[in-house]
């Protein structure tokens, strides 16, 4: 089973690398509190602590991130830019640049990005290994690691796989845990999307357009009710 932990850490950075800093916020923050109520009354572990640490310190980069842009740009022409910047978004072709391939397997701990186009990987993908991408995601083998596709916001991405034994899967920022995905698909062909409603879903190659729809996680903390990832 995923940790939990990580992959909530993993949410809290791509919506971080989405510009959702409100969302990437809260999420280290529900983190810390959870990490300091178990450290009450136990002794010191070296991991534990240090992995306060880095949250510590990554949640103070993005509050001062956070400050700085929003006392220098004003209210009004901040939300020009970010209409802007999404815009841009959903309609730059991820078809510019070619599809990064990988041949090797994709083993524990290591994170492939292939940014601004889509991935294919033509080799099985470890549990612990992580692939992103900012268009669609295919695994010619088992996916057995983490992996979200439309990394940057596109919504319309998918990721297709040729035996669905995942410990995460998403798009944009709907994602489903190993957990969420029904016993009939583990292990089979399968490709997973999101519905127009935002609702991340994954269905068996040969369903066609069809699919089992599981509910959509939310950002701790948040009010906006918007889909997290968990990643990174």
């Amino acid at each position: 089973m995923l940790d939990t932990m990580f992959a909530t850490e993993t949410m809290a950075e791509l919506s971080a690398r989405q510009g959702r800093v409100a969302d990437a916020v809260a999420i280290f923050r529900h983190l810390l509190r959870g990490a300091q109520a178990e450290a009450e009354g136990t002794p010191n572990d070296a991991a534990r602590v240090e992995r306060i640490g880095k949250w510590k310190s990554r949640l103070a980069e993005l509050e001062a991130g956070a400050t700085s842009a929003a006392a220098a740009t004003p209210p009004i022409a901040a939300s020009r830019n970010r209409s802007a910047s999404a815009q841009a978004e959903v309609a730059e072709p991820t078809g510019q640049r070619s599809s990064l391939v990988i041949r090797e397997p994709v083993r524990s701990g290591q994170v492939i990005y292939a940014e601004g186009r889509d991935l294919i990987v033509v080799a099985p993908v470890h549990s612990g290994a992580q692939l992103l991408a900012d268009g669609n995601i295919h695994v010619y083998g088992p996916l057995k690691g983490r992996a979200v596709a439309g990394a940057h916001g596109l919504r319309d991405a998918q990721l297709f796989c040729l035996a669905l034994e995942a410990e995460l899967v998403g798009v944009d920022t709907g994602y489903l845990l190993s957990d969420d995905i029904p016993a009939v698909l583990w292990g089979g062909s399968a490709r997973v999307f999101l519905t127009a409603e935002g609702t991340c879903t994954v269905a068996a190659l040969s369903a066609g357009k069809g699919g089992v729809a599981l509910a959509p996680r939310r950002s701790p903390g948040s009010a906006s009710g918007s889909y997290v990832r968990r990643g990174l």
